[in-house]
């Protein structure tokens, strides 16, 4: 049971990642820039993007912000 588990928690990550990096796309910025103007480590953006970050509730909302894009649409069906 745990296991299935496990194995949807680092799908949502995945799919997560992947929606992080196409509002980044959309906007031209760097993971650099995002990570800048989200006040968190450039690294961690990256594990983010590559589906091995779990980000804070906190961290979620600043780069909805910076990414101009609404919390509801990076999680949505996750």
């Amino acid at each position: 049971m745990l296991r299935g588990m496990d194995q949807d928690f680092s799908t949502a990550l995945q799919l997560l990642g992947e929606r992080i990096r196409e509002a980044r796309g959309r906007l031209g910025i760097s993971q650099e820039e995002l990570a800048f103007r989200a006040e968190i480590d450039r690294t961690y953006v990256s594990q983010i993007e590559r589906g091995i970050g779990n980000p804070s509730l906190l961290v979620m909302l600043r780069l909805s912000s910076v990414l101009q894009a609404p919390l509801s649409r990076l999680l949505r069906a996750l």
